[in-house]
């Protein structure tokens, strides 16, 4: 006949503040994420301002010999400007 020795480890307990710290931790987490993503966001929107406004200056310019055009440019400008 054999035996077989299992040997059980203590358990240990989490120290104390660690849930506590662990939940403030990724709630900072979540908001340096959002914060990231709202600058994304207002750096992409100004980026499509300052393109639809150099197309509205360019069909500007165009608007006295083509006027058909110039609209079309001012429309994709507007398209372009709003996502």
């Amino acid at each position: 006949m054999s035996t077989i020795t299992i040997n059980v480890p203590a358990q240990v307990k989490a120290p104390r503040g660690a849930v506590l710290a662990g939940v403030w931790f990724s709630g900072l987490l979540n908001w340096l994420q959002s914060a990231s993503q709202s600058r994304v966001q207002r750096r992409l929107q100004a980026s499509r301002v300052a393109d639809a406004n150099q197309v509205r200056q360019y069909a500007q310019e165009v608007m006295g010999r083509d006027r058909r055009f110039a609209a079309d440019l001012l429309a994709a400008a507007d398209r372009h400007e709003l996502g």
